[in-house]
């Protein structure tokens, strides 16, 4: 049930980085009040985030990958 492929963790680290670096980048410059915020401290909270996110998006893509696959109606999932 939850068997994770080669794609399921690369792809789950690609959007686990682009999606911190994202939000950590304009919770850095909400913050500090400057745009494009200052890159060390972008990256600091970058490094954060992802050492928070990237575990978690690890553990919970075979979950929503089967949920998804559970309310899907393409025969193709089956």
């Amino acid at each position: 049930m939850f068997k994770q492929t080669t794609a399921t963790i690369i792809s789950s680290i690609l959007i686990a980085t682009v999606m911190t670096g994202i939000v950590s980048f304009f919770v850095t410059a909400i913050n500090s009040g400057e745009f494009p915020p200052n890159i060390y401290e972008w990256v600091r909270a970058w490094m954060l985030a992802w050492a928070i996110g990237t575990p978690g998006v690890l553990m919970l893509s075979p979950l929503f990958k089967n949920v998804g696959i559970a309310f899907s109606d393409d025969p193709r999932d089956n």
